[in-house]
């Protein structure tokens, strides 16, 4: 018997809760015992924390641009 495995797709619906209980709860379970299915929910949320990292960083940027004085051209 082969195991099927989630997709990005269905991960992406369980993490957000946009699945249905019972099929989260399914899910869940799968989790626990599939290693392939668990190490891509890790790459997903490392992907969150990653564009969460870029976003921090760019509204840094954008702030210390706004903050900054102007620099004289010397003209």
């Amino acid at each position: 018997m082969t195991m099927t495995h989630y997709t990005r797709e269905d991960l992406e619906f369980y993490r957000s809760r946009q699945m249905p209980l019972l099929r989260r709860m399914i899910c869940a379970s799968h989790l626990k015992g599939c290693p392939d299915c668990a190490r891509l929910l890790r790459e997903l949320e490392e992907d969150d924390r990653t564009i969460n990292d870029i976003r921090s960083s760019v509204e840094l940027y954008q702030n210390l641009s706004d903050s900054a004085p102007a620099v004289p051209t010397g003209k």
